[in-house]
Protein backbone atom coordinates (compact mmCIF):
# COMPACT_ATOMS: atom_id res chain seq x y z
CA UNK A 1 0.00 0.00 0.00
CA UNK A 2 1.42 3.16 -1.02
CA UNK A 3 0.61 6.27 0.68
CA UNK A 4 0.05 9.51 -0.76
CA UNK A 5 1.55 12.75 0.51
CA UNK A 6 0.46 14.53 -2.64
CA UNK A 7 -1.07 18.01 -1.67
CA UNK A 8 -4.71 18.53 -3.43
CA UNK A 9 -4.55 20.63 -6.19
CA UNK A 10 -7.21 23.71 -5.93
CA UNK A 11 -10.29 22.67 -6.92
CA UNK A 12 -10.49 19.87 -4.32
CA UNK A 13 -9.49 21.78 -1.91
CA UNK A 14 -12.09 24.21 -1.85
CA UNK A 15 -14.55 21.37 -2.80
CA UNK A 16 -13.07 19.92 0.43
CA UNK A 17 -13.68 23.02 2.74
CA UNK A 18 -17.23 23.78 0.94
CA UNK A 19 -18.07 20.02 2.44
CA UNK A 20 -16.78 20.91 5.77
CA UNK A 21 -18.35 24.20 6.07
CA UNK A 22 -21.90 22.75 4.97
CA UNK A 23 -21.63 20.26 7.63
CA UNK A 24 -21.59 22.89 10.67
CA UNK A 25 -24.32 24.42 12.41
CA UNK A 26 -24.91 27.75 11.49
CA UNK A 27 -23.38 29.29 14.66
CA UNK A 28 -20.48 27.59 14.03
CA UNK A 29 -20.65 28.81 10.33
CA UNK A 30 -20.78 31.94 11.97
CA UNK A 31 -18.25 31.69 14.07
CA UNK A 32 -16.16 30.79 11.51
CA UNK A 33 -17.02 33.70 9.43
CA UNK A 34 -15.94 35.92 12.20
CA UNK A 35 -12.49 33.83 12.84
CA UNK A 36 -11.45 34.17 8.88
CA UNK A 37 -12.32 37.57 9.10
CA UNK A 38 -9.98 38.35 11.99
CA UNK A 39 -7.30 36.35 9.98
CA UNK A 40 -7.95 38.12 7.13
CA UNK A 41 -7.54 41.76 8.68
CA UNK A 42 -4.40 40.69 10.78
CA UNK A 43 -3.04 39.77 7.94
CA UNK A 44 -3.62 43.32 6.32
CA UNK A 45 -1.82 45.05 8.89
CA UNK A 46 1.64 46.83 8.59
CA UNK A 47 1.01 47.28 12.48
CA UNK A 48 0.75 45.32 15.65
CA UNK A 49 -2.35 46.02 17.54
CA UNK A 50 -2.10 46.23 21.25
CA UNK A 51 -5.24 45.64 23.13
CA UNK A 52 -6.27 48.50 25.63
CA UNK A 53 -9.03 50.31 27.15
CA UNK A 54 -8.78 54.03 26.85
CA UNK A 55 -11.63 56.76 26.60
CA UNK A 56 -12.00 58.31 23.16
CA UNK A 57 -13.31 61.43 22.23
CA UNK A 58 -13.81 61.64 18.28
CA UNK A 59 -15.73 63.95 16.09
CA UNK A 60 -16.35 64.19 12.59
CA UNK A 61 -17.76 67.83 11.23
CA UNK A 62 -21.76 67.09 12.18
CA UNK A 63 -20.89 65.38 15.73
CA UNK A 64 -18.94 64.30 18.57
CA UNK A 65 -18.68 60.65 20.02
CA UNK A 66 -17.17 59.27 23.58
CA UNK A 67 -16.22 55.57 23.42
CA UNK A 68 -13.18 53.20 23.84
CA UNK A 69 -10.87 52.57 21.73
CA UNK A 70 -9.86 48.42 22.26
CA UNK A 71 -6.86 48.19 20.69
CA UNK A 72 -3.90 50.43 19.16
CA UNK A 73 -1.38 50.54 16.68
CA UNK A 74 1.04 53.17 15.11
CA UNK A 75 -1.45 52.55 12.16
CA UNK A 76 -4.93 53.06 13.87
CA UNK A 77 -7.57 51.92 16.23
CA UNK A 78 -10.20 49.95 16.89
CA UNK A 79 -12.99 52.01 18.75
CA UNK A 80 -15.96 49.28 20.58
CA UNK A 81 -19.41 51.49 19.71
CA UNK A 82 -22.70 50.53 18.95
CA UNK A 83 -23.03 54.03 16.96
CA UNK A 84 -23.77 53.27 12.94
CA UNK A 85 -20.80 54.33 11.17
CA UNK A 86 -20.07 54.25 7.08
CA UNK A 87 -16.66 53.44 5.58
CA UNK A 88 -14.83 56.56 4.22
CA UNK A 89 -15.79 58.75 6.98
CA UNK A 90 -13.09 61.14 8.17
CA UNK A 91 -12.62 61.55 12.24
CA UNK A 92 -10.51 63.17 14.59
CA UNK A 93 -9.80 61.54 17.49
CA UNK A 94 -8.67 63.00 21.16
CA UNK A 95 -7.37 60.69 23.95
CA UNK A 96 -4.81 60.42 27.17
CA UNK A 97 -2.29 58.06 28.13
CA UNK A 98 -0.89 58.13 31.89
CA UNK A 99 2.17 57.79 30.44
CA UNK A 100 2.26 61.02 28.48
CA UNK A 101 1.28 64.21 29.63
CA UNK A 102 -0.70 65.81 27.30
CA UNK A 103 -3.29 64.38 25.34
CA UNK A 104 -3.44 62.54 21.79
CA UNK A 105 -4.66 63.75 18.80
CA UNK A 106 -4.95 62.37 15.62
CA UNK A 107 -6.97 62.31 12.41
CA UNK A 108 -7.87 59.38 10.71
CA UNK A 109 -10.48 57.57 8.57
CA UNK A 110 -13.19 54.51 9.00
CA UNK A 111 -11.85 51.54 6.69
CA UNK A 112 -14.25 49.50 7.95
CA UNK A 113 -17.46 48.81 10.61
CA UNK A 114 -18.61 45.43 12.46
CA UNK A 115 -21.56 45.29 14.98
CA UNK A 116 -18.89 45.65 17.96
CA UNK A 117 -17.32 48.66 16.38
CA UNK A 118 -15.03 50.45 13.82
CA UNK A 119 -11.55 50.39 12.91
CA UNK A 120 -10.26 53.60 12.05
CA UNK A 121 -6.79 54.40 10.19
CA UNK A 122 -4.86 57.09 11.16
CA UNK A 123 -4.27 59.57 8.80
CA UNK A 124 -0.54 59.69 9.04
CA UNK A 125 2.32 58.34 10.94
CA UNK A 126 2.27 60.33 14.60
CA UNK A 127 6.42 59.36 16.17
CA UNK A 128 4.68 60.67 19.53
CA UNK A 129 2.17 57.99 19.08
CA UNK A 130 4.51 55.37 18.23
CA UNK A 131 6.51 56.09 21.67
CA UNK A 132 3.41 55.93 23.26
CA UNK A 133 2.15 52.85 22.31
CA UNK A 134 5.00 51.33 23.02
CA UNK A 135 4.55 52.02 27.28
CA UNK A 136 0.89 51.00 27.09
Amino acid sequence: MTVSTQQPDESSLISRLIELINNLSESQQRELLTTLEDWHRKEQRKHPRKPCLIVVDYADRDRAFKDFIKNISAGGVFIETNMPFSVGRKLTLTFSSSNYEKPIKVTGEIVWTGTLGIGVKFKAANQDLEAIIKFL
